[in-house]
């Protein structure tokens, strides 16, 4: 015991570190409150199946955050100087997303859809800036071995932000409005305020803010990298399985005869419990094995966690196996977000931290979001078992990939 506590110390006892743990919390957030909750809000107050699917276009921003990740790189907000420039337009996105819950909690899903839709697409606009900042502060600050264990707090982080706003909110809505519970929800975004606030100033690189610096030179440095292309369509590919069953998890639990009350405590509280332990096991692993063999690996077993989800679907709401297909899905789920934020986080250069992560985290969610906006449509037509089965086949392509060779890994590419 003495040995686990003086190796984990050694990890994560750098107090610089602990700050990426609350700003976790405000990224992660917001992306639950106008993603998975907002669906179940919408089909609890009598939209249509089919409308509550096309919610998930809400988070587009998020795919497309690198067309003004260069503002970040590169332009100085004055009322902020002292702040540094990445710190002071996180703050600017974060009392964003302050603004937009406030207006959010004032609307209603079905007589104000198109209001919702708006202020929704308004915070993930905003959170997805925050993100942005945040990817970019924290490729910035850290190095080496620090980067990974800042990561794994940082995703450490998002699962609480992901607790407090999927269980603690569908928790809320059993006994308060949902106005109430987005009014209540704005807590998370202010412990990232302070969080960011204890953020010590990185040194930024001093370049002009022109056209060359914020667009050209982050694309020419990235565009010089070998297998540039075979490594773009793995990105494009990996992540489609986890992403197409996670955004319509939350209306397949509805459906399928499933409680508020047991939504809450299996898929969000206990869930996230285990995606926490899946964090820190994804930490672990990636101190011990190539990326190459761990993303095949866990790749692998998110077909399998497809396959449960179709099985959950066949039997129905039978909360023995939910708690099973949780257990198998968030300690998989924790595991693999981990190692994906490390592998993308080292394929960036410092001088453009956050337009090329930014650019790279757009690969993995332009195809997503916009094939999920299908989703709804599919599960009705489909089933939901048959949907399940093909979330899993998705998966195929990046594993055939890796199993042939075609993508090659490096241990990292920063500068």
């Amino acid at each position: 015991m003495k040995k686990w506590w003086i190796s984990f110390k050694a990890r994560y006892g750098k107090a610089f570190l602990w700050p990426f743990l609350g700003l976790g919390i405000s990224v992660q957030a917001p992306i639950n409150l106008v993603g998975g909750l907002l669906t179940l809000w919408a089909r609890e107050s009598g939209l249509e199946l089919k409308d509550v699917g096309l919610f998930a276009a809400v988070t587009l921003p998020y795919s497309l955050k690198f067309l003004w990740a260069p503002l970040v790189d590169r332009l100085t907000l004055p009322i902020f100087k002292k702040m540094g420039r990445k710190k002071a337009w996180c703050l600017v996105f974060q009392l964003g997303v302050l603004g937009g819950l406030l207006a959010l909690s004032m609307l209603d899903p079905v007589r104000d859809t198109m209001g919702v839709f708006g202020v929704s697409f308004w915070i993930a606009f905003c959170a997805a800036s925050q993100e942005l900042t945040v990817d970019a502060l924290r490729i910035d600050t850290l190095k080496g071995d620090d980067l990974t264990h800042g990561t794994v707090l940082y995703q450490f982080g998002t699962r609480l932000g992901y607790f407090a706003a999927t269980a603690g909110m569908i928790a809320l809505s059993a006994y308060l409005p949902w106005s109430y519970v987005y009014r209540i929800s704005i807590a998370m975004v202010l412990v990232g305020l302070g969080s960011l606030m204890l953020l010590k100033k990185t040194k930024e690189e001093e370049m002009p803010a022109s056209f060359y610096t914020m667009v050209v030179a982050p694309f020419k440095e990235f565009m010089s990298r070998q297998n540039l292309g075979i490594l773009c369509l793995f990105i494009v590919l990996y992540k489609l399985c986890n992403g197409m069953l996670g955004k319509m998890a939350y209306p397949f639990y509805y459906d399928v005869g499933f409680t508020k009350s047991q939504i809450a405590l299996v898929s969000a509280t206990f869930g996230s419990i285990i995606t926490t332990l899946g964090i820190f096991c994804g930490g672990w692993i990636l101190d011990r094995f190539q990326f190459k063999k761990l993303l095949f690996w866990l790749g692998a077993i998110e077909i399998l966690t497809s396959i449960a989800f179709a099985g959950l679907a066949w039997v129905g709401p039978s909360v023995p196996l939910f708690f099973l297909v949780i257990i198998f899905d968030n300690i998989v789920g924790g595991m693999g977000g981990a190692v994906w934020t490390v592998f993308l986080s080292r394929q960036c250069c410092r001088a453009f931290s956050a337009t090329q992560y930014a650019f790279l985290n757009a690969l993995t969610m332009v195809p997503l979001t916009l094939l999920a906006t299908t989703g709804g449509w599919l599960a009705q037509h489909m089933g939901w078992p048959e949907y399940f089965i093909f979330t899993g086949v998705l998966m195929i392509p990046a594993l055939i990939m890796i199993l042939t060779g075609m993508i090659k890994f490096s241990k990292a590419n920063q500068k």
